[in-house]
């Protein structure tokens, strides 16, 4: 057996070491273009508070953290409202919001799919998207407008 055969077989298993490293750092890249999205492969769960949380109910953090690990990372704009700031949002009077059962949120990137997907939770009652990328969630009866 020559020197350089042997020297071969010795960096063998640090080249399938590198090919490895190699291939992770390739996936990693896919999955934040959101390549992997439609094969079902998890994100972690990124969730931005920009407003209270204490008081949504679990149903809706639930729903909240599903879409995260489906879609990615999510921000929540909007939970509970007091009646004055209901009304200035131009909120409907009886809006779920004013008992803290509502959220309004974005998902980064706004990838389609994502309405389709609140409509499949079984947690999710009223939801609906606005022009402006946000999306609504309740636990109020089943509709949207």
């Amino acid at each position: 057996m020559s020197a350089a055969s042997v020297g071969h077989r010795r960096h063998a298993p640090l080249r399938g070491v590198a090919v490895l490293v190699i291939l992770s750092f390739f996936l990693n890249a896919c999955a934040g273009t959101g390549f992997w999205r439609q094969s079902g492969i998890n994100y972690p769960v990124s969730i931005t508070w920009n407003d209270t949380r204490w008081c949504v109910p679990w149903r809706l953090k639930r729903a909240l953290r599903k879409v995260s690990q489906r879609f990615g990372p999510v921000t929540v704009y909007s939970t509970h409202r007091w009646p004055m700031e209901n009304k200035r949002k131009g909120g409907k009077p009886k809006s779920f919001h004013l008992r803290c059962k509502a959220t309004d949120f974005a998902v980064r990137g706004d990838p389609s799919g994502v309405l389709d997907y609140l409509i499949s939770l079984p947690e999710v009652g009223g939801y609906s998207r606005y022009p402006q990328g946000f999306y609504h969630i309740d636990t109020g009866p089943r509709r949207t407008w």
